[in-house]
């Protein structure tokens, strides 16, 4: 069962040993700040070859650590990327499935602590295309250079608007699950279309 009020605390493998860093879950608010200060840059190197990098994200996760971290005594010291490894951690949503259900889809996804589930109503053209127009940003920069910036509140709108039922969840759903149910749902509609239109 998830619940994003519950205390978690993270173990750290480090060289030094183990390293527990004990932490909230960080509000949607903070997922969404966290989201919009990692600028993705998409390199393409020709070919139909690109890179993908996120310069910066370390201080970034750095920031929200020093925002959730539960305060204790003796807390070990955690660096820049000890921080990216867990926030990580947090953010993690695995998608394991996606089923066809009546007239929507369930997504079957591991989280921090368990597997939940979503399910979804399908949604609509204008939905997808209003969802895809604010959810990234993208801007060209010299040298064959793209930059990204995610917006989660798109999705999150749109989760709440399609949103039928979950499971396994002591609360609400966070936000950082919700973007990842919505592209998933959107993504297998986009398989189910591709596969009707096929004339083979």
């Amino acid at each position: 069962m998830f619940d994003a009020k519950q205390p978690i605390t993270i173990h750290l493998r480090t060289p030094a040993g183990l390293k527990p860093v004990r932490v909230r879950f960080p509000s949607d608010d903070e997922w969404t700040e966290r989201q919009k200060k990692r600028k993705v840059i998409v390199k393409q190197l020709g070919r139909g070859v690109s890179e993908t990098t996120i310069p910066d994200s370390a201080e970034a996760d750095a920031a929200l650590l020093a925002k959730i971290r539960e305060p204790e005594e003796n807390a070990p010291e955690v660096d820049a990327f000890e921080a990216s490894r867990v926030i990580e951690q947090l953010s993690q949503a695995d998608v394991d499935d996606v089923v066809q259900v009546g007239d929507g889809f369930r997504v079957t996804m591991r989280v921090l602590g368990g597997t939940v589930s979503h399910v979804l109503h399908m949604p609509s053209a204008k939905d997808v295309f209003d969802y895809r127009r604010g959810f990234a940003r993208v801007l060209d920069l010299p040298y064959n250079r793209q930059e990204l910036i995610i917006n989660l509140a798109p999705a999150a709108a749109l989760y709440q608007k399609l949103v039928e039922s979950t499971e396994g969840y002591a609360g609400d759903a966070p936000i950082i699950h919700q973007a990842v149910a919505v592209k998933a749902a959107i993504d297998a509609l986009d398989g189910a279309f591709e596969e009707s239109s096929d004339p083979n």
